[in-house]
């Protein structure tokens, strides 16, 4: 037996080690939870907007006037408001020149008038006076020269003349004083004093303070959104776009008067007119507005309905995360009608019930899932 011993003892082991394995407790392991990240999230609802376009331009005056010599004179006095840069009103003598010429020249026009009046006045008697003669002496039709009708046609024409004469005396020494026709500025003055001018003569420049202009550019891309024709017509006034200036300090408001119906040789570009009202925008205690100002200016176009407005940054290459009602994230391919500032506006590329991916992930993949706080 106790060569068996052995034998025994091994066999017995392995019974022992197999019984151990089939009846050993299994080791349960815990599923990992899946990683479900919370995100923000921004709705994305449908809405009507007004299309903004940017542009920038120069404030020009509305209304200038070159003031011209129409005379042979000597500029005999000059408002001290005629310099550049002053302002002056309705109404101001800005510039005098010498009219002592003229003057004799309008005593003698009124001269030459009562003369023929007289001439013309006894003509009239001479004529009736031979008519009635005919009449009485006379047989059959009388002559014109009879009548005295050259006579009278000759008098008539030279009264008709002197009047004539009178008329341009008047107006030449009208024409010696140079009054202000509106409220303004001078941009330029061309004379000092004593110096002499002749017809066509420049004495300086001169522009209205009423109203100004801005010539707006707008881009090749913006033009559908103004709803403007660019035939270079006065637009009416119920289809005038509004236009917000930025002065730095000063906020203006102005409207579009009109479309230009040429293309900028330089910019290749269309441009608008915009016209600022001087009087609806300030008070007397005011900054002016300044000729040569550069303005940045929003032109407020056209509606466009069922339109996302969206941060310019959560667009990117034409396509936007979003996270769907199951929320679970996706990439939209989306259609970008235009960029405004800080904003995409977008028509087309979002379901009902997407929401904007707000958060920045460091993996984005098509229907993952991930958790958020409704609004």
């Amino acid at each position: 037996m106790k060569k068996y011993i052995g034998v025994i003892f091994l066999i017995l082991s392995v019974l022992f080690a197999v019984l151990m394995m089939m009846t050993k407790s299994k080791a349960v392991t815990d599923e990992k939870l899946k990683d479900i990240p919370y995100v923000k999230t921004m709705m994305l609802v449908p809405q009507m907007v007004r299309a903004s376009i940017s542009s920038q331009g120069i404030i020009s005056p509305e209304s200038s006037i070159t003031l011209l010599s129409e005379l042979n004179s000597k500029v005999e006095w000059i408002s001290t408001k005629m310099e550049s840069g002053s302002s002056f009103n309705l109404g101001d003598t800005l510039l005098i020149l010498d009219n002592r010429d003229y003057e004799l020249a309008l005593i003698t026009a009124e001269s030459s008038v009562l003369n023929a009046q007289v001439n013309l006045e006894r003509e009239k008697a001479e004529s009736d006076l031979a008519s009635k003669e005919w009449e009485r002496v006379g047989a059959g039709k009388g002559s014109d020269l009879a009548l005295r009708k050259p006579q009278m046609a000759q008098a008539k024409a030279t009264f008709s003349a002197a009047k004539a004469s009178l008329e341009r005396a008047q107006r030449n020494l009208k024409r010696t004083v140079f009054i202000a026709p509106f409220d303004g500025r001078v941009r330029a003055k061309n004379v000092d004093i004593g110096a002499t001018v002749f017809p066509g003569t420049i004495l300086g420049n001169i522009y209205a303070t009423e109203s100004f202009e801005v010539r707006l550019p707008v881009a090749d891309q913006d033009v559908r959104f103004t709803g403007l024709e660019f035939n270079g017509k006065q637009i009416g006034e119920d289809a005038q776009l509004i236009v917000s200036f930025d002065l730095g300090n000063e906020k203006l408001e102005g409207r579009v008067i009109r479309a230009e119906a040429e293309v900028d040789p330089v910019t290749r570009m269309r441009s608008v007119v915009a016209r600022i009202d001087n009087g609806k925008n300030f008070n007397t205690n005011s900054n002016p507005i300044a000729v040569g100002q550069f303005v940045q200016a929003e032109i407020q176009g056209i509606e466009i309905s069922d339109i996302f407005v969206l941060p310019r940054n959560m667009v990117r290459g034409e396509s936007i995360w979003v996270v769907d009602p199951k929320m679970m994230l996706f990439n939209r391919p989306v259609n970008v009608v235009r960029y405004e500032n800080e904003f995409a506006l977008i028509d087309e590329g979002i379901d009902l019930g997407d929401r904007l991916l707000v958060t920045r992930l460091s993996s984005l993949i098509n229907g993952k899932k991930v958790t958020f706080e409704l609004d």
